[in-house]
């Protein structure tokens, strides 16, 4: 399978990379262009017994090991993925690529994951929904960018982009549902900011006709448009 060098081949194959891989917790993920990289949190009992460093060549990270093998020769996104593992600390990592793309993911451990990480109070069940949030958010922008080059013409549109975590008011959303539903609520709220690398004045036009209804944020200086599909927000220049 050829890759598609481009902003909106690494998004849909990102995509559904972050959903084959496991859809774990993203703590972080960022696109420069075609080159798609992110940061999964391992969930907790995906390994089974786990063990803890320092490893050697005599005592190997073997459940991480096995979590690959097993995967080895499966396709992801339409790739066969490459495994390496990372044994030098006290948790084992998992890297992940997709032979042929710009596309690689990190595994690390619950452990390695602070709150303070992704600007979250604390850590829990809301993080179970993040993986949908964010591959929902990247679907439409690989549409919405698409529709756009093909409407406008040109070049396709690069962008960088980034997923952050920011805070916002959820004590409020806590009032509105029930106490057994609470640890659902998510206490920050997924990101993802987009910039320009290159596209022509028509394509952003055409871009920004998807954003009906956002919201207008940023100073004089950086001026944004933020718009929300469901639990995630997109934020673009205006």
């Amino acid at each position: 399978m050829t890759a598609d060098r481009s902003s909106i081949g690494a998004l849909i194959t990102g995509k559904a990379f972050m959903a084959q891989v496991g859809a774990y917790f993203p703590v972080s993920m960022a696109l420069r262009g075609d080159v798609f990289e992110a940061i999964f949190m391992m969930r907790e009992g995906d390994l089974g017994h786990r063990t803890s460093g320092p490893y050697s060549p005599e005592r190997p990270p073997s459940e991480a090991m096995g979590w690959a093998q097993l995967r080895t020769g499966t396709a992801m996104a339409g790739y066969f993925p490459s495994f390496r593992i990372e044994a030098g600390g006290i948790w084992p990592r998992i890297h992940v690529t997709l032979p042929g793309t710009s596309v690689r993911g990190l595994i690390v451990m619950p452990e390695e994951v602070t709150a303070e990480a992704v600007n979250a109070p604390y850590l829990g069940a809301w993080q179970d929904q993040s993986s949908f949030d964010v591959r929902l958010g990247l679907d439409y922008l690989a549409d919405w960018l698409g529709s756009c080059h093909q409407e406008a013409g040109g070049t396709a549109p690069s962008i960088d982009l980034d997923l952050v975590y920011r805070p916002y008011d959820y004590e409020a959303s806590l009032a509105r549902v029930d106490q057994r539903m609470r640890e659902l609520v998510p206490p920050v709220r997924p990101v993802l900011e987009l910039r320009w690398r290159s596209a022509t004045p028509a394509q952003r036009r055409a871009f920004v006709k998807h954003l009906k209804g956002a919201r207008k944020s940023g100073s004089r200086s950086d001026r944004r448009w933020n718009y929300r599909l469901g639990g995630i927000e997109v934020e673009v220049p205006r």
